[in-house]
């Protein structure tokens, strides 16, 4: 069979498909470049759920009568120049493709007026065949209609979901715009109907428009900042929206380890982090739509994540010192003049550990909140001397695993002896003859059995620590005397992170003497 060069017809439709994926992938596009118009105001109007008509109004810069057409060709943009620019994005737009892609798909129009021309410019596209290029009345800025998405491509069309669904997406690429940019005037209107009119704000303003009240009242401030970069946003301990917002250099993305790093630190807590980065230390080409992204080295963004949460997320570090005497005091009646100190005020089922401090009740797990502390004790003293030191076994265990089991034992075996693990291996038995130090034979031989018949290739350090921290700890239903849960909680209160467990559960629940009054109808 031989080779020819595809359509032009047919390459725009390739290259739409990687773009645009949806009604939500074409508002997406739209609104970036609104943005990187410089506009300070930006309507959006939605019908059918995008089926229909997807439409951005701006008052940007706009596009000159000359550049019209260059607007929506292939790779034509204002946003890069040379190869290295690639390497240094500071835009949103810079892969010139959305504009070509999008009016190869769609019934398209756009309406545009630069401040130095007297009218505005107007180019109908049909499938990707310009229709018409007409002088045309407009104010200063863009009009981008787009009607009838995947009308030519009936493949693509039967693959959209149902008008509530597309709709779904929609918003949520709203939602991450308006999140971004609170300095900005955004309004939205659905099937005719105004849904949102966000003026100009604060962060913090526009935050309260979009989520709940309950989580908005939870919001604890992040601002951090090393050589490589800076963290900043807001993040909600024990509040899960099933939905949190993450951007990197302004931009919204996707990147798994990040995730990673976020669900071992804040569990499924919800976050709003924008990270800053130097521009050639992220790479944006890793996708077409520029939803995910790659780091020149990720252990250097791991400890800035790290860093932030840790400094960010300690409601306990500044006041640290105080506990160590009021941990000693005996519990007293609730008096509002003892704001500042912690007391332990008993157990609950043999399960929670119940404290009181400034002006409210914290309910704590004492399974979690000794993982915490045993999860710790672990990394610190690894972080400080490289490794784990080994306590020697008496009589070696005999483990008996598969043959695939061994092999991945075999690839781990140095990692597991640099934490105290020691091993022998005499195919098919595997013999455990150390185990790490101040760890129970017990926790130690279980963790190993559970690193082993996991599905997981690579298990990472921190991983092993979690478990032998969830082996080792108090559980449920372990009777705890007073001295026994002062020294629990006087550890807690003093790690880097006392508000989840190592595996991401929350460690505690707190209410206010406030609400607990108003309940009571106590004034």
């Amino acid at each position: 069979m031989k080779i020819k060069k595809l359509p032009d017809e047919v390459i725009n439709k390739i290259a739409a498909g990687e773009v645009v994926e949806r009604p939500s992938s074409v508002l997406k596009e739209l609104i970036e470049n609104s943005l990187d118009a410089g506009a300070s105001q930006i309507e959006i109007y939605i019908e059918k759920g995008g089926k229909r008509l997807i439409a951005v109004k701006d008052n940007g810069e706009g596009i000159s009568g000359e550049d019209i057409v260059n607007a929506v060709s292939r790779f034509a943009t204002s946003k890069i120049r040379t190869e290295e620019d690639l390497f240094y994005i500071t835009t949103y737009g810079f892969r010139g493709e959305a504009l070509s892609s999008i009016s190869s798909v769609s019934k398209f129009r756009l309406l545009s007026r630069t401040i130095d021309e007297p009218i505005g410019n107007e180019i109908l596209i049909e499938g990707g065949r310009i229709k018409s290029l007409t002088e045309k009345g407009s104010p200063i800025g863009t009009l981008v209609e787009v009607k009838d998405l995947f009308y030519n491509v009936p493949v693509r069309q039967k693959f959209l979901k149902t008008e509530r669904t597309e709709l779904v997406h929609i918003l949520d690429v709203f939602t991450k715009y308006v999140l971004k940019h609170p300095e900005k005037h955004f309004r939205i209107f659905i099937d005719g109907k105004e849904y949102y009119n966000l003026h100009p704000s604060n962060l913090k303003e526009r935050i309260s428009f979009i989520l709940p009240e309950d989580v908005v009242k939870e919001l604890v401030e992040i601002d951090y900042e090393n050589s490589l970069g800076r963290v900043y946003g807001y993040i909600a301990p024990g509040k899960d929206t099933k939905k949190s917002y993450l951007y990197i250099n302004g931009r919204p993305v996707k990147n798994h380890l990040i995730y990673k790093q976020l669900k071992k630190s804040l569990g499924n807590s919800f976050y709003l982090l924008f990270i800053e980065l130097p521009p050639y230390f992220v790479d944006h080409n890793v996708h077409p739509s520029k939803l995910e992204v790659k780091f020149r080295k990720e252990a250097p963004v791991v400890n800035l994540i790290k860093g932030a949460i840790d400094e960010g997320l300690n409601p306990f570090k500044k006041v640290t010192v105080s506990y160590q005497e009021t941990l000693k005091q005996e519990v007293s009646t609730y008096n509002s003049d003892k704001k500042g100190k912690f007391e332990v005020i008993g157990q609950v089922e043999d399960t929670f550990l119940i404290a009181y401090y400034s002006g409210e009740l914290y309910i704590i797990d004492q399974h979690v909140a000794h993982e915490r502390v045993i999860y710790e004790t672990l990394i610190n003293r690894y972080i400080e001397k490289g490794n784990i030191p080994s306590q020697k076994l008496i009589v070696p265990i005999p483990l008996k695993f598969a043959p695939d089991q061994i092999a991945k034992l075999i690839n781990l075996k140095k990692k597991l002896e640099s934490i105290g693990y020691r091993l022998r291996i005499e195919e098919p038995i595997i013999f455990l003859e150390g185990i790490p130090s101040d760890t129970s034979l017990e926790a130690a031989e279980e963790t190993l059995r559970e690193i082993i018949e996991s599905g997981d290739i690579y298990i990472s350090v921190e991983d092993v620590f979690s478990m032998i921290a969830c082996k080792q700890s108090v559980t449920a239903g372990d009777r705890l005397n007073t001295e026994k849960a002062k020294a629990l909680l006087e550890m807690w209160i003093k790690t880097n992170n006392p508000n989840l467990c190592p595996h991401g559960r929350p460690i505690y629940y707190k209410i206010s003497l406030d609400e607990i009054k108003k309940a009571v109808g106590r004034k």
